[in-house]
Parts: C-alpha cells; structure tokens; sequence
C-alpha cells in the first residue's frame, strides 16, 4: 500500500510541476494568439492588368519589413494573385493604435538583414529572366490593424528601349558603355543612390514592341551623364551612338533611345505600361 501511496504523489508532484511550466508560458503563448494577424496584398502601382513586366505574377517572392513597433525583418512573402502569403505570421501589437511603416521590396533575397539595400542589375540582360532580375521594385506604406496592408510595387530603376531610327534595319545586339550597374536602395522612403564606382556595360535584349515592331530593352541604374550605346547590326557594321543632349535617367521611367546611322541617338520618354516595350521570355 506504502508503494502505491509514494507512486500517486510522484505522479500528483510531475503534474504539479508540468502544471506550473505551462502556467509560465502560457500567458505569452495566450497573448500572442489574440494579436491579430497582418493581412498582405500586392499590386503594380499605376497598373491595372497583368499583361505587362510592370504587373506581379503568381509565385512572385517579396520581402517584407515591417517597423516598429512590430519590428519584423525580410519576412519572405510569395504572391498569388492580389493576395501575398508568408513564411512567417506577422502579427500587429496588441492593442496597437499607432501606425507601422511596411517596406517591401522585390525579387527576394533571404540574404538581405537591412532595409538599405545594395543592388546591381545583370550586366547580360539578353534573356527574359536576367531582365526581371534587374527590375528592382519596392512598396511602402503606413497601416493600421484592421486594415489589409496594400502593398504597391514601383520601378526603383530605369528602363531603356533602343530602337533603330530605321525600321527595316536589323540589329544583331546592343551594348550600353561605361554605364553604372550598382546602387543602393532604402527601402523606407524609396530613396535611390547609384554607385558611381561600379560600372560596366549592360547588354540589351531583345523585345516586342507594342506596334509590333522590334526594339531592344534593358534595365538601367538611374543615372546622369552620356551613356554611349553600340549598336551592331546584322551586316557586321557597329554604331557608337552618343545622346544629341545630356542624358539622365531617373528612377521609376521608362526611356526610348531612337539611333539614328549618324551615330547619336534621341531620348525620350516612353510608357511602362501594358503599351509600352515587352521583354520576349
């Protein structure tokens, strides 16, 4: 009798014990289930179909940051839809009332710890997938719990569309000179600085026009000064076409180089959107 006697109070003393391990985590555990969970959509900015590489598409990976008082570092998000998914729940502060600031950014990078982002595009772009590499877009916005945070992406950098002043004329590629390829980004107010010591050449690849005719496309660090463009053409003949003005591209434009056989070239601006030059994949 002595035996069962000691075995039921071991027994009743371990429940005891576990009994106070989970009074002790249970209040946390309790506290962080009745935080509300943050609920995520993504959208193109200034875009209202999917029918150019201005519009996210299904699969698409983002981070996300959001600051205090959640305080939640490059949480991985992956869209479908309008609707974004994440790897790790992020929640609002119970009780919170003031407004978080949400930056995100895309393609994702799991290595990325802060929100000042240093970012080089592809320096082959001759292939759609090296293209959407390059094009660095982000969102920010300040919410609120029980909102859905919108997420809206925008261009961080430039893009160039080269076409020949001469339609009929075929071109083999086209290559921008001692251009910069490197910059970095804050993904808090979307500020851009380029990296002046990091410069290369950029080569273009091939695209659509809307009009049906051909041009050649590629992301571009928004940048100031003469960007030299050499042209090859079908017959082996080279063009080093400079700007007949100053050039400067600025973050978030869309450009179009028309080369002329003279060897310079006009720059203007030119739409982004579902009309604008589409990368073939």
């Amino acid at each position: 009798m002595r035996k069962y006697i000691v075995i039921l109070t071991i027994g009743i003393l371990a429940l005891g014990v576990c009994s106070c391990r989970r009074g002790k985590e249970n209040p946390e555990e309790v506290k962080y289930n009745m935080r509300e969970d943050v609920v995520f959509t993504a959208s193109a900015s200034g875009y209202l179909t999917k029918a150019s590489d201005s519009a996210l598409e299904d699969g698409d990976a983002i981070g996300i940051f959001a600051l205090e008082p959640i305080n939640a570092y490059n949480v991985k998000g992956t869209v479908t839809g309008s609707k974004v998914s994440t790897d790790y729940r992020v929640k609002w502060e119970l009780n919170q009332t003031k407004p978080t600031r949400f930056a995100a950014y895309l393609p994702y990078n799991a290595n990325l710890g802060a929100i000042d982002y240093s970012f080089s595009v592809q320096t082959d772009q001759s292939t759609y997938a090296a293209y959407q590499a390059s094009d660095l877009r982000y969102a920010v916005v300040d919410a609120r719990p029980g909102n859905a945070v919108d997420l809206k992406f925008q261009h961080a950098l430039s893009k160039l569309v080269v076409v020949m002043e001469v339609p009929d004329i075929e071109v083999q590629s086209v290559v921008a000179e001692d251009v910069v390829t490197g910059l970095r980004l804050n993904l808090v107010d979307g500020n851009v600085e380029p990296e002046a010591l990091l410069k290369g050449q950029v080569t273009f690849g091939k695209a659509v026009e809307a009009n049906g005719g051909t041009g050649y496309t590629a992301i571009m660090v928004p940048q100031n000064g003469s960007i030299g463009l050499k042209v090859t053409l079908k017959e082996g003949l080279v063009i080093d076409a400079k700007p007949e003005t100053a050039t400067s591209l600025e973050p978030g434009i869309a450009y179009k180089a028309t080369v002329g056989l003279t060897g310079t070239f006009i720059l203007s601006v030119t739409d982004w959107a579902d009309d604008g030059e589409i990368p073939i994949k």
